[in-house]
């Protein structure tokens, strides 16, 4: 890990690429050293994406959905910054019924743009390929103007 941290993070976590999707696996609860590391791993593997393959990060949450509010602050940033700066056309969370804290904080991630929480990675998939969708609809109509 490249970042000093104060404390050592909580929770575990993969990121990876596959197709046009920026894939997380997380089993919670987490703190904001875990969220910091995160976010290093998945910008480089963002940073891979174009305005012509842009992209759209699906989250997978696994036990629990519960995090600090700093760790909750952190994943804010992360997913305006890929709003903002990244050819990202989206963010979603998987979490089954079952995850801890899944409709107590659910209103907490609809606060910072995170709506789209899916009990399922077929949903999940359905809506990002509905985006992509769009996102390929839009790039042709603007190459013929």
């Amino acid at each position: 890990m490249a970042t000093n941290f104060v404390f050592r993070p909580h929770g575990t976590f993969k990121t990876w690429v596959e197709d046009q999707f920026l894939l997380t696996e997380v089993t919670g609860p987490w703190n904001v050293e875990l969220v910091e590391y995160w976010s290093q791993q998945a910008l480089s593997l963002a940073r891979q994406f174009s305005k012509d393959q842009p992209y759209v990060a699906i989250t997978v949450v696994h036990e629990s959905m519960l995090c600090s509010p700093e760790a909750l602050e952190k994943i804010a940033a992360a997913t305006e910054y890929g709003e903002r700066y990244l050819p990202c056309l989206g963010h979603c969370v998987v979490a089954a019924k079952e995850v801890d804290g899944r409709e107590v904080v659910r209103y907490m991630y609809e606060k910072i743009r995170l709506e789209h929480i899916f009990e399922d990675m077929d949903e999940a998939i359905r809506w990002a390929n509905g985006l992509i969708k769009e996102d390929r609809a839009k790039q042709g109509q603007s190459s013929l103007m």
